[in-house]
């Protein structure tokens, strides 16, 4: 199984436990605020649901004691949740475009190392160790280069 495909069920995993989570926490403030304040049932998930959300319009507030008792249990444990699936959300987002571009950004990489090896070695650079190729292997691409041409061939002089 290769990287891209446990990444994804790992994140699925945990996506959905925590859309699972917040529709029980939808649920349950919906029935809450129906028993405890007699609203009904939409505007009960009208209010959990602007209150997870951390909106508050102000247009519905709990009356009673247990209403109000009930609502700081609510924000407590359910904008902690919403905010745990958000930062999932997003990290699954961020890490699926790392990958897409560290794996396009690899394949170009390799694709001139390849192009930079078949032109040093049709200008004839494998095994001679002038100024000119010392100047190329300074850097760390350069470097790279000679070492993938230079593989098993050992210490070759080319012959003139």
């Amino acid at each position: 199984m290769d990287q891209q495909t446990q990444l994804i069920k790992f994140y699925n995993g945990r996506l959905v436990f925590v859309v699972f989570l917040l529709l029980v926490l939808l649920l349950g403030g919906m029935l809450g605020y129906n028993r405890l304040e007699g609203w009904r049932y939409l505007d009960a998930l009208y209010f959990s649901a602007y209150t997870l959300t951390t909106v508050g319009y102000g247009d519905f507030v709990p009356k009673t004691d247990m209403g109000k008792i009930f609502t700081i249990g609510y924000v407590f444990f359910g904008v902690g949740t919403a905010l745990y699936g958000l930062s999932i959300l997003g990290a699954y987002f961020v890490e699926r475009r790392e990958k897409e571009f560290y794996g396009r950004w690899s394949e170009r990489t390799e694709g001139i190392l390849r192009n930079t090896q078949m032109v040093l070695g049709k200008l004839g650079f494998y095994g001679q160790r002038d100024n000119k190729l010392r100047e190329v292997e300074k850097n760390d691409i350069g470097r790279k280069i000679h070492l993938e041409s230079n593989k098993g061939k050992g210490n070759r002089k080319d012959k003139k």
